[in-house]
This record gives C-alpha cells, structure tokens and sequence, in this order.
C-alpha cells in the first residue's frame, strides 16, 4: 500500500503562541531553526509522499506560499477563507483535491521519521489514526483522547470520559469519505477534525488505530511547546533535522 499524497492542516491563526512568532504565520515559527511545518514535510517525503495539499488561510496564504517554492517539492496551496469553520472543515477542502488513500497531518506537530511508516496497516478500514499509548513531550490535559479497544478507535476528543491514547495528529484516510464528511459540514457551521472522526465512528465507518508505543513526538501548540521542544526533545529533533536536511533543499532553510 503506496501512499503518494498528503494533506497539511495549515489554517489556524496560531492565536496561543503568537506572543512567540509576531507576524510570522504558525507554520513558519522555527524550531532549531527550520520552520514547523517542514518537519511534517520531510517526514511525509520520507514515507514516500509525492504530492501536498496544503490548506491555509487568507492571512498565511502570501508567506506559505513563498516558502512552498523554495522547498523543492510537488505541493499545492488551497485557502480556507473560513478558518473558524474548524480544522475538520479544512481536511474537506483538501479531501477535494486528493485522488486517492493519503495522509493527514497537522502542520505543528513534529514526529519522528518512523511513525508514519507505522500507520500502513493490511486491515480494512476507512480511517487510521496514529495513537500513542505512552506520550513524553505532550500536555495530556489538552491532546485530543482516544478510547481504543483490539485496535479500533471506540471514541475520540478532548473532554471524552474515558480513554486509553492520545492522538498524534498523523492520520491514514480514504479519498471515498469526502463526500460523507462534506455532508456533515453543511449540516454543521463548526467541523473539527474529531467531530469528523466521531461522526465517522459512530455511523460505522472502520476507525482503526495505529499505536506508536511511545516513539518521541511533540504538538507545538503554545509557548511552553515551543520551548519544551527547543530544550528538552533532543532524541526526537536530532532525527527530525537530519530528515528535513535530506528531504528538502537547503535554500529553503536558509530563507527562513
């Protein structure tokens, strides 16, 4: 199973860590001075990911943009002109375009190169939802739970009663779902991403879970991420930097 596409979740405003980054859009804050979003990137280019789909918003579009082609891949960049519709409204408009089975990733989380080789499963199922069972450099507090049982995901969100992972925000999707998904959000003015999945979950779709077992992984969501990612992640961005250094090209790190 050869996985050719992506699509980037870009389109949030960045608001809990702008105090950090000034004008800069989120995707672009550095961390060891390489943009956040080009560890997502390499890592993808790494499991074999030929072509992006990159969903922003208006404001971010301009700088993104330039930055998409300096890196010296195949990507394209689609705007969300209503960012507060909710990331799971921008997963819709990137599903539009993608043609077949292909990842989704969050664009501020940093994985090591490994996991998304671990997503790939010989199951049937709609949905894949890289886990993690024993997290190290998250806030569990605020990550996003799921309850998981022989390998299935049983409920997903923030505030859920019970639960037994954390998500990654690293998925494996099927192409066939848009139509599903764009269903919902006309009944639906806010989409996030775990209303998708729990909607998906609950009309019998097949949501399996892909457990990393602890593998370093970090959501750079606030200030305090930032920082924990810069002086504490040293396993994970070691790895992460020598993959974004043989993926994309070095003019890309240096205009940033």
């Amino acid at each position: 199973m050869a996985i050719r596409e992506a699509v980037i979740l870009a389109a949030g405003y960045g608001s809990r860590i702008r105090g950090a980054a000034g004008d800069t859009p989120k995707p672009l804050i550095t961390v060891h001075g390489i943009p956040l979003i080009a560890y997502s990137l390499a890592s993808l280019l790494n499991a074999g990911v030929k072509h992006f789909y990159i969903v922003v918003n208006p404001r971010s579009r301009t700088p993104i943009t330039r930055f998409m082609d300096t890196v010296g891949i195949d990507a394209e960049v689609i705007v969300n002109e209503a960012p507060e519709r909710g990331n799971g409204y921008s997963l819709i408009l990137g599903m539009e375009h993608v043609k077949d089975m292909f990842f989704l990733s969050m664009s501020d989380h940093i994985y090591d190169p490994k996991i998304p080789g671990l997503l790939y499963s010989t199951r049937e199922f709609d949905v894949i939802i890289g886990v993690d069972s024993n997290p190290r450099y998250i806030s569990v507090d605020e990550a996003t739970k799921v309850l998981v049982d022989r390998g299935v995901a049983l409920d997903i969100g923030k505030k859920i009663p019970r639960y037994t992972h954390i998500d990654i925000g690293l998925f494996i999707m099927k192409r066939s779902l848009y139509e599903f998904y764009r269903d919902y959000a006309e009944r639906n003015q806010v989409v996030e991403l775990s209303s998708l999945i729990k909607h998906s979950i609950s009309s019998g779709k097949r949501v399996a879970v892909a457990d990393i077992g602890g593998l370093p992984w970090i959501d750079v969501d606030t200030v305090n991420d930032l920082r924990r990612a810069e002086n504490e992640a040293h396993d994970l961005l070691g790895r992460a930097v020598e993959t974004v250094r043989r993926h994309l090209t070095l003019q890309s790190l240096s205009t940033c």
